[in-house]
């Protein structure tokens, strides 16, 4: 059977126009594209064909097929296949239409993910590991239910009870690509698979920034912190070091303050945090700030002995001997897929309103990613649960459009 003819009317500068041709291209499916400006012979011989003068108009023989957001539905559920005469390919599978993707698999999304498998909701969670941030720390502290728990055991606990309702989960491929815009969302991973969702939750998280120096990857868990509010607790009557200057590096010294025996403050920079959290530090007994201090290297043997600091001012290294490295020198949200169609706030962080929603109809974000602030695990697992039961809520109340039966 002959392909029939696919039509694509376009016109320059138009998003949607490109997206039709890049998915047709990736589909291997061959077209003709005539530029069809407004009001132009080529506009009016379009609207006579498809009824239609919004751009762009996708024509499949003589058959109008709709717009940008009619090709990604009809490619989801095989339609355009079907219409095309074409058999399904490895390049042209059919993929399932899922009513919720989840991108990251941390506190945020695998509490998304119990929460709309509850809502018998067919779910897919897509992420590059599984627990987040977490992995980067050894103890929790305070998470309900739990005065002190490992946090390797805690992502175990996490990941059995996802597995308990059987959510389809993608772990070790990463999204690289996400059109969210239309009315059916299409990820694709770094494996060059696409999936189709009505909804998508964006849990992707933060990461802290490194320092990138010697012996701080091989004393994490061992010395060596991300989270004062974790790990304080775990020390006790010991010296530490908390490196940065900013709000996140103050408060981690105010947390160790009650804790801890002796605080060193290294800042690469003058402490530029808020006024009344300097004070407080500064006011300290037990606190020695270092400015103008680069950390060049955290020293030890099985658990962290001590962290060299380089003066830029004397070029001279110190050496402090302490227990523990808390690393305070901000995070970044995983939110670079979104940041040109999704509202941002000066961090990167993806803006959310109460609900978790995003600004994009169907698109909901949780979690370390977004603007909420307290970067806590168990305030990511909340905001995770809300943000499938957001998702839950405007499937059913779309007109007409409710959950997948099966």
């Amino acid at each position: 059977m002959s392909v029939p003819r696919v039509t694509v009317y376009t016109v320059s500068g138009c998003p949607f126009c490109d997206s039709v041709k890049k998915l047709l291209k990736e589909k291997g499916i061959d077209y003709l594209e005539i530029e069809a400006p407004p009001q132009s012979d080529q506009w009016f011989e379009m609207v006579k064909k498809t009824g239609s003068g919004a751009l762009p108009q996708v024509l499949v023989g003589d058959e109008a097929v709709g717009g940008y957001l009619d090709v990604i539905f009809y490619e989801a559920s095989g339609l355009l296949y079907k219409k095309l005469g074409m058999e399904s390919t490895e390049t042209t599978k059919i993929e399932t239409l899922y009513d919720v993707i989840i991108l990251g698999a941390g506190p945020a999304g695998l509490s998304a993910a119990i929460y709309a498998a509850r809502k018998v909701l067919k779910t897919l969670v897509i992420s590059g590991n599984i627990g987040g941030q977490v992995t980067w720390t050894y103890d929790i502290d305070n998470y309900l239910g739990f005065s002190q728990v490992n946090a390797q055991d805690l992502i175990r606990k996490f990941r059995e009870h996802v597995e308990k309702y059987g959510v389809e989960t993608i772990i070790g491929q990463e999204a690289i690509s996400a059109d969210i815009t239309g009315r059916i969302k299409r990820v694709t991973t770094k494996d060059g698979r696409s999936f189709y969702g009505k909804t998508l939750i964006i849990a992707t998280g933060g990461q802290h920034r490194r320092l990138n120096i010697p012996g701080e990857k091989e004393f994490l868990g061992r010395g060596v912190s991300y989270c004062s509010t974790c790990d304080a607790p775990l020390f006790a009557d010991a010296t530490v070091a908390v490196i940065g200057g900013g709000n996140s590096a103050l408060e981690a010294v105010i947390d160790l303050m009650p804790i801890a025996k002796h605080i060193y403050l290294v800042s690469l920079t003058e402490l530029t945090g808020d006024p009344v959290l300097q004070d407080k530090v500064k006011n300290s007994p037990i606190v020695d700030i270092f400015v103008r201090h680069k950390p060049v290297a955290i020293l030890g043997k099985q658990e962290v002995e001590a962290v060299e600091i380089l003066s830029l001012e004397e070029n001279k290294i110190k050496t402090l001997a302490v227990e523990g490295v808390f690393v305070e020198v901000g995070i970044m949200p995983n939110s670079s897929l979104f940041v040109d169609v999704l509202a941002t706030n000066e961090r990167g962080e993806i803006i959310v309103d109460e609900m978790c929603r995003t600004g994009v109809a169907g698109v909901f974000a949780c979690g370390d990613v977004t603007s909420v602030p307290y970067k806590q695990v168990v305030v990511a697992a909340g905001e995770g649960a809300k943000a499938a039961l957001s998702a839950y809520s405007y499937l059913i109340n779309r007109a007409g459009k409710g959950p997948s039966s099966g």
